[in-house]
């Protein structure tokens, strides 16, 4: 049987061994060493660092997009309820 395919493949959480910079607000937030990141990897291998707050808000996103994406696929109510 084939494996599960993760829709989350190009993230990850990585600790800074530098200080970063959020890419979603480069100038008000970045990530001091230490801390805990999402890093999320482009096709060509670029990498970009989000900030916790940053990276709530689009976890928070994706919650919601697979949440839309599972009502779209629920089977039809067999009784028509």
């Amino acid at each position: 049987m084939a494996q599960i395919r993760s829709l989350l493949k190009d993230a990850c959480i990585e600790i800074a061994e530098r200080k970063r910079t959020c890419h979603r607000n480069r100038k008000g937030h970045s990530i001091a060493k230490g801390e805990p990141c999402l890093v999320i990897i482009e096709e060509l291998g670029n990498k970009k660092n989000y900030c916790t707050t940053c990276a709530a808000q689009i976890l928070a996103k994706v919650e919601a997009d697979l949440g839309a994406l599972r009502c779209e696929l629920r089977p039809p109510d067999v009784d028509g309820a």
